[in-house]
């Protein structure tokens, strides 16, 4: 009889909140994606962690904690830090600026995504669906 496999533990790190937070968000994230063979969810989730952090360094400026969780078909990444605001997507289009759109890249990319408030602050959380990688393709021969 074949034993069920286990899920990894969760990778949990804690972040700065400087400029180089998204950049060390998304290396994270890639390792620990590529590790549990999950190649094919590495671009979205490292967009979307990198727009978590980026919204800590602009707007709550607090140590923030990255977690990654494998879940049996979803990856959850989440983001907490010391800030109380909610985070509010920007859904005026007409804006000049071509920041603050990085909610609605989250929404846009993953199967849902959320905040809850407790008492050290609130956590910013996102899933995306594990589908299967695609078949490699084989040499040509």
């Amino acid at each position: 009889m074949t034993e069920p496999k286990r899920a990894p533990p969760p990778v949990v790190q804690d972040l700065f909140p400087l400029t180089g937070a998204c950049l060390a968000a998304r290396d994270i994230v890639t390792e620990a994606c590529l590790c549990w063979g999950l190649p094919q969810v590495v671009a979205p989730a490292s967009l979307i962690v990198s727009e978590l952090a980026g919204n800590v360094v602009d707007h709550a400026g607090t140590i923030m904690t990255l977690k990654m969780t494998l879940l049996p078909d979803h990856l959850l990444l989440s983001m907490c830090d010391g800030s109380y605001l909610p985070p509010i997507p920007r859904r005026d289009t007409t804006a000049p600026s071509a920041r603050g759109r990085g909610l609605l890249l989250i929404e846009a990319v993953s199967a849902d995504w959320g905040y809850r408030l407790d008492a050290a602050g609130k956590t910013v959380w996102a899933t995306l669906k594990i589908t299967a990688s695609p078949p490699a393709a084989s040499p040509a021969g």
